[in-house]
């Protein structure tokens, strides 16, 4: 039988005693006296549990008044899910590894503990108010997303082709993480359930395209190059602006799917989720520039525009792969769900027209050996 953690999983097991403990390395005078909580991020995050913590402490300056705890899923599928992925132990361990030299702001954390047995784990992290995240089903502003392309050059930047990346325990590639065979029979089970189900019948590029996905898995995908840190899940509800910094530089959380990857892994996820198709259309090059020219400032050499255009295209077709799995073991029941689930896909929708991925589909499949041989290449005289 499991052993049961020696920590709170899930907002009900809080204790004032228990908060005192987590806080007490930050604040060594604090005492938690009694709290409030209030859940947040319904229909934001789907991969776990969040709670806004109001503290009755001794009033001695310095210590917070709030904080945000966050729980793993509540949800046992979504749970087993990141199980597989590691999930949990990305996000923990990119705070443990990475945050503090990260080159972009993320929450400071207090405390966190994990228990990978059964996948529960509980984080005490700072409240960000009044930073608040934007409405990814409206979409974010032109002024956002240079923020959010700067931000994320820094990132980048910071991290490029580090060897520091491949010796932590936790950032293998997503893409590298279900064998190929497995991954192969989950995509040809998804696409035939999306054909029964009716799924994709309003997003008819992201239908037509699908039957083309399988022969990508011929073979294990090449490991990317050049790679950097990735926070694998860029979108709008997990970036947040505050009024009140002076340059709007957004604050960065949920890195359960960090790790190493393509740059255009993430930019790619923010252009085609975060922002409205014709503001896309309208500013797409100028946000792609802004993005490439921020890398250069940061020292990045040998990485064309040319070249991180390709990767652009390449990584629209690792989110219509994305998408393209089921979502059965992701929670789904707020009202937010069904509207920023058709907010993503039918900017992907648009923006595989407008980049012919079709054609790039089919001659992908043909393209991955020489990729692959060209990856061998580098890292032998590397």
């Amino acid at each position: 039988m499991p052993s049961k953690p020696d920590f709170p999983t899930s907002p009900a097991a809080l204790t004032a005693d228990w908060l005192t403990s987590a806080l007490t390395p930050a604040f060594p005078s604090i005492r938690v006296d009694g709290f409030e909580k209030t859940t947040i991020g319904v229909g934001s995050g789907f991969m776990g549990d969040l709670e806004r913590v109001s503290l009755k402490t001794h009033s001695i300056a310095g210590h917070p008044e709030t904080v945000v705890v966050k729980f793993s899923s509540h949800f046992e599928a979504t749970r087993i899910l990141a199980g597989r992925m590691n999930y949990y132990g990305r996000e923990l361990g990119f705070y443990e590894d990475c945050a503090e030299t990260a080159g972009v702001r993320t929450p400071i954390i207090y405390c966190q503990r994990f228990d990978p047995l059964n996948q529960h784990f509980v984080m005490v992290m700072e409240d960000l108010a009044p930073a608040v995240p934007t409405d990814q089903v409206i979409g974010n502003t032109l002024e956002q997303s240079e923020q959010v392309m700067l931000a994320f050059a820094d990132l980048h930047g910071r991290w490029w082709n580090s060897p520091d990346l491949k010796h932590m325990a936790w950032t293998a590639p997503i893409t590298h993480v279900t064998p190929i065979k497995e991954s192969l029979a989950q995509l040809e089970d998804s696409i035939s359930n999306a054909e029964r189900t009716g799924r994709f019948d309003a997003y008819p590029n992201m239908k037509r395209l699908q039957p083309r996905l399988p022969p990508l898995f011929a073979m294990e995908p090449p490991q990317p190059e050049p790679y950097t840190l990735v926070h694998g899940d860029l979108r709008s509800d997990n970036i947040f602006f505050s009024p009140e910094s002076p340059t709007g530089e957004p604050t960065i959380i949920d890195w359960q799917t960090a790790g190493i990857g393509q740059p255009m892994t993430d930019i790619a996820r923010w252009l085609t989720q975060s922002i409205d198709v014709d503001l896309r259309r309208q500013h797409e090059t100028h946000l792609l520039k802004l993005y490439h020219d921020r890398l250069l400032a940061n020292g990045v050499e040998n990485y064309s525009y040319k070249k991180m255009l390709q990767e652009y295209e390449i990584n629209l077709v690792v989110t219509l792969l994305m998408f393209s799995m089921s979502m059965d073991e992701i929670e789904q029941t707020s009202e937010r769900a069904a509207p920023l689930f058709h907010a993503m896909y039918s900017r992907l929708d648009a923006a595989l027209v407008d980049w012919d991925v079709e054609k790039t589909l089919k001659i992908l499949p043909f393209m991955i050996p020489f990729m692959k041989l060209g990856n061998w290449i580098k890292t032998i005289f590397n």
